[in-house]
C-alpha cells in the first residue's frame, strides 16, 4: 500500500494548484468522503478538545443501537435527575418527563442539549460512564487513534481529545454505515416545548450543498466543526478544530470544502466483488478466474482528469488452482498521461478447487506447452 500512496502524492505534488490558503484553525483537513483520500490537512493528528463533536461519536454508537434493534426512534426514554443538572447546552427537560429517542436525537443534534444526551445515554447503559466505554472500543474499531473519550457530551475534562484526522474518520463512518440518518446531521432546526432551536453549523443556510454534520464550542475547544457536502456525484468532508470564532470556522470549513471540490474528482472505477478480469487457470474446476476488488474502488485524481487515465492488468503466470477467495493474483496498474499512479492489488472473487486426475493431466500438457 506505500507504493500505492507514494505514487498518488508524487502525482498530485506535480500539480498546478496549491493547499487551501487563509485557514486559521489550530487543526484542520479535508477528505474525499468515497475513498477516505486526505486531500489537505495541518496538524491533522494533533490531539485536541473536540467540544460537541463528541456527539459524532455518540450518535454513532446509538445509531448502531438502533440499526440491532435495541433502541427505537419511536419508544419514550424518562429523563433521569442527573440529566437536568448538566452544563453546558440545553433543551430544559424535566426530570420525569417521557421524551421520544427520536426528538432526543434532534436535540443533541441540532442543539447539542447535554440534558438529551444524558437521557439517552443512561437509557441504553445504565450511566454515562459505561457507554463511553463503548463509545472508546468503537472508537478503536473505527482507527481513531488521537482520541479518547471521558464524556459523551463534549464537556471539557482531562483526557477528553480527539484530533481533526480521526472525526474526519468517524464523519465519513456516520455517512457510510448510517446513510438513511443523515437527516439528523442536516436538521436546520428543532422546536420543542414552545422554543425553536437553530443549528450552529451556518453552512446550512449558506450552501445548499452542505448536508451536515455538527459544530461544537467550548472555552478550551474554541470554535469546531465538521462539514460535509455534496456536489453532483462528490462528496467531501472537511473538519475545523480550535477557531477563534463562529464566523472563522464557518469560513474555514467552506475553503476546505470549495477547494476539495475544484481541484479533485473521486471516480468510481470498478465495483465490489466484480471481475476486472478473467485470467486463465490451470488444474482448477474452471477455467479461469475472476479478480477484482473486495470493496468499491475509487480513484481520486486532479479535477477533469480522469479520462486521462489507463489501466493494465498485470498478473504472475502460470495461476494453478487451488485458488481461495481474497488470494492476491495481480494487479491494477493506473498511470495518468504517461505518469504512475500507483498498482493496487486484485484478489481472487472465488474460491476455485483443483480438478480431478484427468482435468489435471491435460492442464499439465497445456503448461508444459505454454513455456
Amino acid at each position: 500500500m506505500k507504493s500505492i500512496w507514494l505514487g498518488l502524492a508524487l502525482l498530485f505534488s506535480a500539480s498546478a494548484w496549491a493547499a487551501p490558503a487563509g485557514i486559521m484553525a489550530r487543526a484542520w483537513v479535508v477528505i474525499d468522503q468515497a475513498s477516505g483520500r486526505e486531500l489537505a490537512e495541518y496538524q491533522a493528528d494533533l490531539p485536541l478538545a473536540p467540544a460537541s463533536l463528541t456527539q459524532l461519536m455518540t450518535a454513532y454508537v446509538l445509531l448502531g443501537d438502533i440499526r440491532k434493534n435495541k433502541l427505537s426512534l419511536g419508544e419514550t426514554l424518562t429523563v433521569p435527575e442527573a440529566a437536568t443538572k448538566v452544563d453546558g447546552a440545553r433543551v430544559f427537560l424535566k426530570a420525569g418527563e417521557q421524551v421520544s429517542v427520536d426528538t432526543l436525537l434532534q436535540a443533541m443534534l441540532v442543539q447539542s442539549a447535554g440534558d438529551a444526551t444524558l437521557t439517552l445515554v443512561t437509557a441504553t447503559d445504565g450511566s454515562e460512564a459505561a457507554f463511553v466505554k463503548r463509545m472508546n472500543r468503537e472508537a478503536k474499531r473505527l482507527g481513531m487513534t488521537r482520541s479518547h473519550f471521558m464524556n459523551a457530551t463534549g464537556l471539557t475534562e482531562p483526557g477528553h481529545e480527539s484530533s481533526a484526522r480521526d472525526l474526519a474518520r468517524l464523519s465519513r463512518a456516520l455517512s457510510r454505515d448510517f446513510p438513511k440518518r443523515q437527516g439528523f446531521f442536516a436538521q436546520k432546526e428543532l422546536a420543542f416545548k414552545g422554543i425553536t432551536y437553530y443549528n450552529g453549523n451556518r453552512l446550512l443556510w449558506r450552501d445548499s450543498t452542505v448536508d451536515g454534520l455538527k459544530v461544537g464550542h467550548t472555552t478550551q475547544a474554541g470554535f469546531c466543526m465538521a462539514a460535509s457536502a455534496q456536489r453532483g456525484d462528490q462528496h467531501r468532508i472537511a473538519v475545523v478544530l480550535g477557531g477563534r470564532s463562529d464566523a472563522q470556522r464557518t469560513q474555514d470549513a467552506l475553503r476546505l470544502l470549495n477547494y476539495g471540490f475544484e481541484n479533485f474528482d473521486s471516480v468510481l472505477l470498478y465495483h465490489a466483488q466484480r471481475p476486472v478480469k478473467m485470467v486463465p487457470l490451470y488444474r482448477g474446476t474452471r477455467k479461469t478466474v475472476g479478480i477484482g476488488f473486495a470493496q468499491d474502488f475509487y480513484l481520486l485524481v486532479p479535477a477533469n482528469s480522469a479520462v486521462r487515465v489507463k489501466a493494465e492488468v498485470i498478473t504472475r503466470q502460470p495461476i494453478v488452482a487451488p485458488v481461495r477467495s481474497g488470494q492476491r493474483l495481480g494487479a491494477l496498474r493506473l498511470m495518468l498521461d504517461g505518469k504512475p499512479i500507483g498498482d493496487f492489488p486484485l484478489i481472487a472473487l472465488h474460491d476455485v478447487a483443483v480438478a480431478g486426475v484427468l482435468g489435471r493431466g491435460w492442464d499439465s500438457i497445456r503448461l508444459f506447452f505454454s513455456r
